[in-house]
């Protein structure tokens, strides 16, 4: 569908149905689908430049890395961009995208980070890679919110999303684990899919959030292993 068409019928139908803020109801500022209203947007913690290259996050001081990337292995991506640090509206947000079944956050989301992506990723991206789900939790959740995040960073940059890489085992919750707990358990968790060409792509690995960074730096790993010539790390908010 062509952006002028989408945009004319995203116009009739919010004419006839207004789209409203997954956060407080109100009309979208746009009125496009599942986008947050004027006020919500301007209360949400975005990060603001300069970014940390190891996790996205805002720079406080004159060292490479901000403060808490300082005790972390060196990250192996080219850069890294988060929207938001994880506080107040957000965790509770991306609380109910992940465990209540709140899905339509991951619009909103997916539009804002590609809209920053756009203007702040240094080189084009050949393909978006969402860090996927093993299978047993897709079936509990029913989708995988990184997923339906890299949809709207797709609509922005124009860049196709490619399921590149597959979860090989089940892990537990990275949340209630230790750093070395998660790289650890991290270990040998990804592997690229057969019917993916990584070699000399430059590619975008996407997930909700990043904590210590294990997750996507385990994801990143197996895409430069598989031949990417680049790889970015993007999260919706930096913890």
């Amino acid at each position: 569908m062509k952006p002028g068409t989408r945009s004319f019928l995203f116009s009739c139908l919010s004419s006839a149905v207004p789209f409203v803020c997954p956060i407080c109801g109100a009309r979208s500022f746009d009125d496009s689908p599942g986008m947050f209203c004027a006020s919500c947007l301007e209360s949400l913690p975005f990060i603001s430049p300069p970014y940390c290259p190891g996790c996205g996050g805002p720079m406080d001081g004159i060292l490479d890395v901000c403060p808490k990337c300082l005790n972390q292995p060196p990250r192996p991506w080219n850069g890294a961009f988060a929207l938001f640090d994880m506080t107040g509206d957000v965790r509770e947000a991306i609380h109910l995208l992940k465990y209540r079944d709140r899905p339509d956050f991951a619009r909103s989301f997916g539009r804002l980070l590609g809209n920053k992506l756009r203007r702040e990723l240094p080189c084009p991206v050949d393909m978006i890679v969402p860090v996927p789900l093993h299978w047993t939790r897709f079936l509990q959740r029913g989708y995988n919110q990184a997923a339906l995040v890299c949809q709207g960073v797709s609509l922005e940059l124009g860049v196709p999303i490619v399921r590149a890489l597959k979860r090989c085992k089940p892990t537990p919750h990275q949340a209630r684990l230790s750093r070395n707990e998660r790289i650890s358990n991290l270990t040998g968790a990804f592997s690229t899919t057969r019917s993916t060409n990584c070699q000399k792509r430059a590619i975008l690995v996407v997930d909700d959030v990043l904590t210590t960074g294990a997750t996507l730096s385990a994801a990143a790993s197996v895409l430069l292993d598989a031949g990417a010539s680049k790889v970015f790390a993007a999260s919706v908010a930096r913890r």
